[in-house]
């Protein structure tokens, strides 16, 4: 009786990702052998599409190299610049990570924004940076903004997970390699590096995900320097998509998977590496630890980076409209103008209530669907190690990949352009970081406290719900914040499944599900760009989960073992 009450409480998460995703996957294998004819069937093709893709298509060569270029280059940076910056922590104490770790808590598509504003070589700091030299070409139109985006959003997560290893390092091991006499960076290299290695390692394969499958920026930056410049794999597949190839785009997709799965590996064995870098020890190398100064220094440069397109931002935000587009670009406003956020609470409401419906709803549904079944697979070991791989295998799959099926299920469900749609789909992105989560929060929960409920005469139902759940509070609150995260700036789903506002004529048939994320790329395209309305939605979408990671940030620190 008892094992199948912990089945009931573990099942209904795992019932549907493995129907929403098993099913996804097979489907863009089976439909890459396919292409569209010109009455809108399905041909049978073979293996037409990928030999197109490597042979004949006038835009794969290009396609390619941006793949390579975002997917390296984004983690390479971003652990050199996480590196110091951790150590920086380290020593002068973590009360600084919280800014440090805004820009991974935000839309990407706000941040995507942000920097096209910035870099905007007429209206932003972009006519300085190409005035003085410091740059000779349009910026906005390389595919280097997008690593620069990119970098800015993944190096604060890089940060938090090599810091947290660098705090769990035993207090014998650093008062050993003191009596020994080594500080500084001789200690890094010779204590500090082989034991943080592997989350190094996490790190990079974090952030070379969020590069390889990188898609926000290329689809604000579209908007600004044409088709296909800046495009990657998962960009041109959503091109695909929406042009009705959904043969190419499924081909494309199941590249992208094989890379993906590739990466996942990679990411699984990370976490559970037991082998350590070492560095040869130069002899030129310090004894002596690094002054403060040169942390502190180090803080304020990375912090600056941090803040800058946020000050950009919220300058442009209240600018009158005749010094938004004023040339040279000027720092200051000569005046608080707030018509741009009176413009967004008024035509942007629609898609500012949906944003708020969906993201509540799925962070709700997310929290309890993960906490019964994390808690069964860590306490009771329900599913063993390969169900703990599967999650992180999910975790680290991009949620482009389901688009294709999805949409064909949704239109035969005939909830296309609903609420309904992205509340039956969001929590294939939000589940695997929620039972992921919860299963590291509940590695130190003290299983006796389910005993004595039992043995109180409950069952194991009644003593989930009445006791264990209210113990898991501060498990639950990051779950949810990574949860509303996803859902709040989630961009690939809303414009795949949405193509209207939230009707407000009739609020209650939650018909047309546009978000916000959709609302800020409208305000960017070319035919309808207002600089000072999308300062102002960005400015208005970082607010929602910037209170929420206030608000919880001692309890992310603990899901990374930093304390």
């Amino acid at each position: 009786m008892r094992d199948k009450q912990i089945l009931f409480l573990a099942l209904p998460s795992l019932v549907y990702l493995l129907v929403l995703t098993l099913y996804p996957i097979a489907s863009n294998l089976a439909l890459s052998f396919y292409e569209r004819t010109y009455e809108g069937t399905l041909k049978w093709v073979g293996l037409g599409n990928y030999i197109w893709l490597f042979q004949k298509d006038p835009y794969g060569p290009l396609i390619v190299a941006n793949t390579i270029v975002y997917s390296l280059a984004t983690p390479a940076i971003s652990i050199a610049l996480a590196l110091p910056v951790a150590l920086a922590l380290k020593r002068l104490g973590g009360k600084w990570l919280l800014p440090i770790m805004v820009p991974a808590f935000i839309p990407p598509v706000t941040a995507a924004m942000a920097w096209y504003l910035l870099l905007n070589p007429l209206y932003g700091l972009g006519y300085y940076l190409m005035k003085w030299g410091l740059i000779h070409a349009n910026p906005i139109s390389s595919i280097w903004a997008i690593v620069l985006i990119d970098v800015w959003r993944a190096f604060p997560t890089a940060v938090l997970v090599i810091y947290s290893g660098l705090k769990a390092i035993p207090k014998a091991v650093e008062e050993a390699a003191l009596a020994d006499g080594l500080a500084g960076p001789r200690k890094f290299l010779a204590v500090d590096l082989p034991l943080v290695s592997p989350q190094i390692l996490t790190a990079f394969i974090l952030t070379a995900l969020t590069g390889f499958f990188t898609f926000d920026p290329i689809y604000i930056g579209t908007a600004q320097v044409g088709p296909r410049i800046l495009d990657n794999l998962a960009y041109y597949s959503y091109e695909a998509f929406t042009s009705g190839e959904f043969g190419y785009s499924a081909m494309l997709i199941v590249i992208m998977t094989a890379i993906g799965t590739a990466l996942s590996l990679a990411y699984m064995r990370a976490l559970s590496a037991r082998t350590f870098i070492k560095m040869p020890l130069p002899s030129w190398m310090p004894r002596r630890e690094v002054p403060k100064a040169v942390h502190a220094l180090v803080l304020a440069l990375v912090l600056i980076f941090v803040a800058v397109p946020f000050a950009w931002l919220l300058l442009i935000s209240v600018k009158p409209p005749n010094e938004i587009i004023q040339v040279p670009p000027t720092i200051l406003p000569s005046r608080l103008a707030l018509d741009n956020y009176l413009q967004v609470f008024t035509n942007g409401l629609p898609f500012l209530l949906m944003s708020l419906y969906v993201s509540a709803i799925n962070s709700i549904v997310t929290i309890f669907l993960a906490a019964a079944t994390a808690y069964q697979m860590r306490v009771h070991n329900f599913g063993g190690d390969k169900l703990v791989a599967y999650i992180l295998y999910l975790m680290s799959t991009p949620t482009l990949i389901y688009i294709v099926p999805l949409y064909l299920m949704l239109r035969d469900l005939g909830v296309l352009d609903t609420l309904w749609a992205l509340v039956l789909t969001y929590p294939i992105m939000t589940l695997p970081y929620g039972i992921w989560i919860l299963y590291n929060y509940y590695s130190n929960f003290n299983r006796q406290v389910e005993e004595a409920a039992l043995a109180d005469g409950m069952n194991r139902l009644k003593a989930f719900a009445r006791v264990i759940l209210p113990l898991s509070r501060n498990g639950m609150s990051v779950a949810g914040l990574y949860a509303f995260l996803f859902s709040w700036g989630a961009l690939v789903f809303p414009l795949a499944f949405t193509s209207t506002p939230y009707n407000l004529n009739n609020p209650l048939g939650f018909s047309g599900a546009q978000t916000f994320s959709i609302y800020i790329g409208m305000l960017m395209s070319p035919v309808t760009m207002s600089y000072g309305g999308v300062a102002a939605a960005g400015i208005v979408s970082i607010l929602p989960p910037l209170v929420y990671l206030i608000a919880v940030r001692r309890n992310l620190e603990k899901i990374w073992g930093a304390e």
